[in-house]
């Protein structure tokens, strides 16, 4: 998994994120404060300026939406995102430098809010960079309140805020400074020493969770081959080929062998759990979804036993085709469909159906099954979990869902489940038509 200054890709990608939202949240109360302050409180404020640079900070908070969606999942997404994360925090030191500048200057209170910009830029950017963004906003506004004391820079007063001008106070203004640098410092200290210790406890996480898988993988890995060895033994010996088998004896030895089986295919679930989360890079390829159903079908019919399940499979004529991990989403539906069999009792209905909205794939596989109790719904993609009403009924691992997940996800698709206890559930996944390809997240 890629790295960018200590921090995973898809924190930074993440938390450039939230910078955007919160530019917004910006724009909102720079309108909003100047209208309160023109309006109720009397106070002069520069109109135009104010309003231009919110107008200036919705340009670049626009432009840097559409290239964060661009270099998303990219691979050259980790150098980009560190010069991203620097070249916003400059431009919006920009702003806030320009914002104080027209409302005050040093005698504007706002000055401390440069604290927030440097706790949430500090959580992005390397120490070094951190404490050289400290100093680049320690230089710029003392700068201003030096440039504005001595009149090199008009001084745009708050009027109807102060009576009197406090910019022009050599003493005030050199410890509004001494305060807001050290204030600056201190916050950007303790913001990186926190940051470095949540960066190495995340990594250490991931690099647990990684042997995890791989220990996993080993075992299931080691158990399966002895598993399937002694399934094929028991056959020999239950279809008489290693002579006549007493009754009693078959019985006890058809009781091992459904232990057997559960046993094979609990490895095999874990296997597959563990090989498929450990793998960096998807198989792309441009395929036929109609192709990857009917095999997931053919592979699920067992599930069905004796019961007569009516199937309806509905995909439009000329679909597009979809480019992602073919195996993968066969499992896919592999998994949705073998439980709608498992758990929709004879005479009941499972529906596939395949449809398109602008760029994305919608999948949906609905059965008349037994439904899930509402209260088990928020944990039914959770590993080893299973719903309560069927724990006890029928055997069952509880990580095909929680594969299931992780593979839509994945792909940059989403999963929802909706269920009814005693009339049925539906499962809809969406997944990017082949043109975002560039986009499907790769762990490395």
């Amino acid at each position: 998994m890629k790295r960018t200054a200590g921090l995973l890709e898809d924190d930074v990608l993440e938390r450039l994120e939230w910078l955007i939202y919160i530019r917004w949240a910006a724009i909102v109360f720079i309108i909003a404060a100047t209208l309160i302050a023109i309006n109720i409180f009397k106070v002069g404020l520069p109109i135009l300026p104010l309003y231009l640079i919110a107008l200036f900070i919705a340009v670049y908070n626009t432009g840097f939406k559409i290239y964060l969606k661009q270099i998303k999942g990219k691979t050259p997404s980790v150098v980009n995102a560190r010069r991203f994360s620097i070249i916003q925090s400059m431009l919006d030191i920009i702003s806030l430098i320009l914002l104080i500048h027209f409302t005050g200057g040093a005698e504007n209170p706002f000055i401390f809010y440069f604290i927030f910009h440097t706790i949430l830029t500090s959580l992005l950017l390397s120490k070094r960079n951190s404490y050289i963004q400290a100093g680049i906003i320690c230089i710029l506004a003392v700068g201003l309140f030096m440039l504005e004391y001595v009149g090199i820079l008009p001084h745009h007063s708050i009027k109807g805020f102060l009576g009197t001008d406090l910019y022009k106070n050599i003493t005030y203004t050199a410890a509004i400074s001494f305060v807001f640098i050290s204030t600056i410092f201190i916050a950007t200290f303790f913001t990186v020493s926190v940051s470095k210790k949540l960066k190495e406890s995340n990594l250490k996480l991931h690099e647990m969770d990684r042997l995890k898988d791989e220990y996993v993988k080993m075992v299931s890995h080691d158990l399966k081959s002895p598993l399937a060895s002694i399934q094929s033994l028991l056959e020999v010996m239950l279809g008489g080929f290693a002579g006549p088998v007493d009754e009693k004896v078959k019985e006890i030895l058809q009781r091992i062998q459904k232990k057997i089986g559960f046993l094979h295919h609990y490895t095999k679930d874990l296997l597959d759990l563990s090989r498929i989360r450990a793998e960096k890079n998807l198989n792309l390829k441009k395929f036929n979804i109609k192709e990857v159903i009917d095999t997931a079908v053919e592979i699920a019919m067992p599930k069905m036993g004796e019961k007569e399940i009516e199937l309806d499979i509905e995909i439009p004529d000329n679909f597009p085709t979809v480019a992602a991990d073919k195996e993968q989403i066969t499992y896919v539906f592999l998994n949705l469909i073998a439980n709608a069999f498992k758990y929709t009792p004879s005479g009941g209905k499972v529906q596939v159906t395949v449809s398109q909205k602008n760029d994305t794939i919608i999948a949906e596989v609905t059965d008349t099954g037994i439904g899930i109790p509402p209260q088990d719904l928020p944990h039914i993609f959770e590993e080893f979990f299973r719903a309560s009403n069927v724990v006890k009924a029928t055997k069952g691992t509880g990580l095909g869902l929680s594969l299931v997940k992780h593979i839509i996800e994945r792909h940059n698709g989403n999963i929802l489940i909706e269920s009814e206890l005693g009339k049925g559930t539906a499962f809809r996944f969406t997944l990017p038509i082949d043109k975002d390809v560039g986009q499907v997240k790769r762990l490395e």
